[in-house]
């Protein structure tokens, strides 16, 4: 028997299906590309309709290609609207308050962790500390669909950790909903990454997913002052740079807050940098609004920021705003990205005819590519043949802008 696991949305969904993953391989092996697969999970993101779309249009594709598999849905979107994909065709549907059922199905025991058997590259592990959301800002599904803060027992993610290390991942990455909010037993999260640093000397980085400018404190911002292997970059949720709008998403941070944040971070560690969201054409935002948005992005000097069209989701409290002309907001999208775009490469810039550290992803026939500790994309050309969870020096010898990010070129 062998299975494959798709995965639609945030870097929680990805840690999701990287457990389910690891959980198959006690009972069977993961399909190759080009041979049929008799289970099918689709973990799916609610954030925007777009984002449902896309899973529906997969699931259809999925049930004409295999029709003999057996297909389960899960993810947020089978919570916010089991009914409506179950119209689709003969699938099963658990969502996320229910995935531990998935592993019923298959009698899979959820308490231990398979090695990394059916996948030679390690590069990057994903561990969960943290789900669920209680901000209930305006224009959000995903406290319908992921529950209330709940964190993580902190001596069982240790444990994963230590799983992790044996298999040899160099890298492990932090994440849930709400990271600033983990607890267990008293500890919080500058407690459960300095615990990793001094215990883990294996481990070559340490990294956070997003942050909330909220959940930002001094114990967090002095991590990167005293973590060494903490990589120097922060994904710090913006939304807007509005302040108007962001009191009408019911964020709970000013622009100057924000901005402070950022200074008090580069106070700490001048080489960090930041990627953020953005939602454009948020009912109640007018040109001004926009025109903050812009110069928040400049001011900062977000190395990448991932521009979102605001979708109205059932059941939230933006739902019934009226929305935006279609033609403005996609308007303010593709300014949105040009000015993006703009800002990373001049900042990028700067760093051709320099070195930098990437940890390689892959690699095939003289070409690699890489991360740098900043969250940085790097491709390579390389005579030496490189094997993915090494981590070299490169130097910069070009930048370019590429669809929705910025990339940087190098030699080895």
């Amino acid at each position: 028997m062998n299975f494959r696991i798709y995965t639609f949305g945030c870097k929680t969904n990805q840690y999701d299906s990287e457990f389910l993953r690891r959980k198959f391989l006690q009972l069977m092996r993961e399909a190759d590309s080009d041979e049929k697969p008799d289970v099918i999970v689709v973990n799916t993101c609610s954030v925007t309709h777009i984002a449902e779309r896309k899973a529906r249009t997969l699931i259809r594709h999925l049930l004409n290609t295999y029709p003999e598999a057996k297909i389960i849905v899960t993810g947020c979107y089978a919570e916010r609207s089991p009914d409506e994909l179950k119209r689709l065709g003969d699938i099963r549907v658990i969502g996320n308050m229910d995935k531990d059922k998935i592993l019923d199905l298959f009698s899979i025991n959820s308490s231990t962790l398979s090695p990394d058997a059916g996948r030679g590259r390690k590069v990057r592990a994903f561990v969960k500390i943290q789900d669920g959301c209680d901000d209930f800002c305006s224009y959000c599904i995903v406290p319908y669909v992921r529950g209330p803060i709940r964190s993580r027992n902190f001596e069982e993610i240790i444990k994963e950790i230590e799983q992790l290390v044996e298999f040899g991942y160099p890298e492990i990455l932090l994440t849930g909903i709400h990271i600033g909010k983990f607890e267990s037993d008293g500890k919080k999260l500058p407690d459960l990454v300095r615990t990793i640093y001094n215990n883990f000397p294996e481990i070559r980085r340490i990294r956070l997913s997003s942050l909330e400018p909220q959940e930002v404190n001094r114990d967090i911002i002095n991590l990167f002052k005293d973590v060494s292997n903490l990589c120097p970059h922060i994904h710090l949720v913006a939304q807007s740079g509005s302040n108007k709008v962001l009191r009408d998403m019911k964020r709970k941070y000013t622009r100057e807050e924000f901005l402070s944040i950022i200074d008090d971070f580069r106070s700490v560690m001048k080489n960090i940098e930041f990627t953020t969201d953005i939602i454009v054409g948020f009912p109640t935002e007018e040109e001004e609004d926009f025109r903050d948005t812009i110069s928040l992005i400049e001011e900062v000097g977000f190395v990448k920021v991932h521009i979102f069209p605001f979708s109205p989701r059932p059941g939230t409290e933006a739902f019934d705003l009226t929305p935006l002309d279609k033609k403005i907001v996609k308007e303010r999208e593709e300014l949105l990205k040009a000015v993006s775009l703009e800002t990373a490469f001049n900042k990028l810039n700067k760093l051709v005819g320099n070195y930098v550290e990437i940890l390689v992803e892959r690699y095939s026939d003289g070409m690699a590519a890489g991360l740098t500790p900043n969250y940085v994309r790097v491709y390579l050309n390389t005579i030496e043949p490189l094997k993915p969870g090494e981590i070299i020096k490169v130097k910069v010898n070009g930048v370019e802008k590429a669809k929705d990010s910025v990339v940087l070129r190098g030699v080895y």
